[in-house]
């Protein structure tokens, strides 16, 4: 299974990565142009976490925003879980 959060579905993302050179007009040039366009991959900021969704210890892998809502409170009967 590839690194998507359990609970939003984030994952990697492919964006591009632009380039440009010259001044901007607004510092007195003649504008920004762009020079090369490329791709480049974006990751998500996933974390291994056990959760326990309806008495079932789990493992899986969440994202930060996620792991922030969990630690406000259950998630749809989904709950941060210690390994003990």
């Amino acid at each position: 299974m590839s690194h998507q959060c359990y609970l939003t579905g984030k994952k990697t993302m492919v964006v591009n990565a632009v380039i440009r050179r010259g001044k901007a007009r607004r510092e007195g040039g003649v504008g920004r142009k762009t020079t090369g366009i490329t791709k480049r991959v974006q990751k998500a900021n996933l974390h291994k976490k056990f959760i326990r969704e309806n008495g079932v210890l789990k493992r899986v892998w969440l994202s930060a925003a996620a792991l922030r809502t969990l630690n406000k409170g259950p998630y749809q009967g989904v709950e941060l879980a210690c390994r003990c």
